[in-house]
């Protein structure tokens, strides 16, 4: 993957973070909207008309319960990585929505002949985009937008005033935008690297332990995650035996000898490639070592595994190696040993199931007799 290519699945996958924790941190906002709005038409109801308040908390209960079914549907989703994107739309609407309803809606309800509830109104409004910082601090666009939704019209309403008072309060909004505007980047930043950071070491401790656990050449398991992920395999087979195939290639010194390690290393690549095509998903297959290759799987029977030997067998015989200008054939030896108690007894007895194959002509495959 190109760095490019890495650095745009880091950035959404840091996005994704960070709609996830506006989720999980922003659900008690809704209440507290719902509990300011009430407090709000509390301080009006003396000087305003009833029906006019009602009205505009309708619409904010309304906003509220939209808010609220937006986040019982991403909890019952539990997205996970990327996924968590397809919810960063919905997220923004209604948080918009909500935000102009109450930046338009107070002007709504505003009393135009009092400054003392104007002024008041207006606190609530600073409180309200002061909580905005805190709860979407994460992700800077959502604040800006929020706190601009919330605080632009009354603000305007205020300039459109012509007296003192109202400017001065406006002069103050100003300078508390602006703090907000540097706090929120410094809080975006930080969250950011933060993410960022996290991500990136998660790759890297992933990154670190594939290598640990492959095989540099063929891309297969190596052999210390062979046993590893087999001990795996033993433990949880159930009521199915576990079997082992073990595989040498035939003749691979010549290959070598007549046309070079490239040429080597091309077979041995190809081979690999082959046998994950040819096996199940669930097997697990590696090479130990050199031109050794083997394969742990779940059977009924031996006989099954000695068939998927075979079809193994069958499937590389019939392979074309590409090494231009020439065209490899190879043939390879196969043991097949079936067992439920060790790992290393099953090993021994497939390689010596495979010492049989070479000693009767390669090309074959042979399985244990000690462990049926």
């Amino acid at each position: 993957m190109s760095n490019s290519n890495e650095n745009a699945v880091l950035d959404r996958l840091v996005r994704a973070e960070k709609l996830q924790l506006l989720y999980r941190q922003s659900f008690p906002a809704i209440f507290a909207s719902l509990f300011t709005g009430v407090l709000i038409c509390a301080s009006l109801w003396s000087v305003q008309d009833h029906s006019r308040l009602l009205f505009w908390y309708g619409v904010l209960v309304f906003s509220a319960i939209a808010r609220g079914v937006l986040f019982l549907g991403y909890w019952r989703a539990s997205p996970e990585g990327e996924a968590i994107l397809s919810w960063e739309r919905p997220y923004f609407l209604t948080l918009l929505a909500s935000s102009i309803i109450w930046g338009m809606g107070v002007l709504f309800i505003l009393p135009p002949d009092s400054l003392l509830h104007q002024v008041i109104i207006f606190l609530f409004l600073v409180g309200m985009a002061g909580g905005a910082l805190a709860v979407y601090s994460a992700h800077r666009a959502m604040t800006l937008a929020t706190i601009g939704c919330i605080l632009l019209p009354i603000t305007v309403f205020f300039i459109s005033q012509m007296a003192l008072i109202p400017w001065l309060l406006v002069a103050g909004v100003g300078l508390f935008i602006v703090t907000v505007i540097k706090a929120g980047e410094v809080l975006s930043l930080a969250l950011d690297r933060s993410f960022r950071l996290g991500h990136e070491l998660e790759a890297a401790r992933a990154a670190a332990e594939h290598k640990a656990h492959r095989d540099a050449l063929t891309g297969l398991y190596n052999r210390r995650a062979f046993y590893e992920l087999g001990k795996g395999m033993l433990a949880g087979r159930g009521k199915q035996m576990l079997a082992m195939i073990v595989s040498d290639l035939d003749h691979f010194k010549q290959v070598n000898d007549s046309w070079g390690h490239p040429a080597g290393d091309k077979v041995l690549q190809d081979v690999g490639q082959m046998y994950r095509s040819c096996l199940r998903n669930d097997d697990l297959c590696a090479r130990l070592g050199g031109e050794e290759f083997g394969v742990l799987l779940l059977v009924d029977s031996l006989r099954q595994a000695c068939s998927i030997a075979e079809d193994l067998r069958h499937c590389l015989e019939n392979t074309r190696i590409d090494f231009d200008p020439e065209k490899l054939f190879v043939t390879a030896s196969f043991g097949v040993a079936t067992g439920n108690d060790d790992l290393d007894e099953l090993f021994r007895n497939a390689d010596a199931a495979l010492y049989r194959a070479k000693t009767d002509g390669r090309n074959c495959v042979r399985f244990s007799h000690a462990v049926h």
